[in-house]
């Protein structure tokens, strides 16, 4: 019995940590889901501006090189273009 409680309670201590996604993985997630290639599970490189009216603007940079601005207005828009 000792053994069933201590098990339940790794378990339950390792959960968040085995589901924890980084900013990289989620910004890397957005711009694939908008259909864009991203070429891995994560953003290399992550610079990110907030404006007066409250939008913030990230700019990434994919493993493939391929770099991307993704725009969070106030409301939740969220929008994805290719940076030059």
């Amino acid at each position: 019995m000792k053994t069933i409680i201590l098990l339940g309670l790794l378990l339950v201590g390792l959960a968040p940590n085995a589901w924890a996604v980084t900013d990289a993985q989620d910004i890397a997630t957005t711009i694939r889901l908008r259909g864009y290639e991203c070429g891995g599970d994560a953003v290399t490189n992550i610079s990110e501006s907030t404006d007066a009216s409250g939008t913030r603007t990230i700019l990434a940079t994919c493993p493939n090189g391929q770099r991307y601005r993704i725009v969070v207005t106030p409301e939740g828009r969220v929008s994805v273009q290719p940076a030059r």
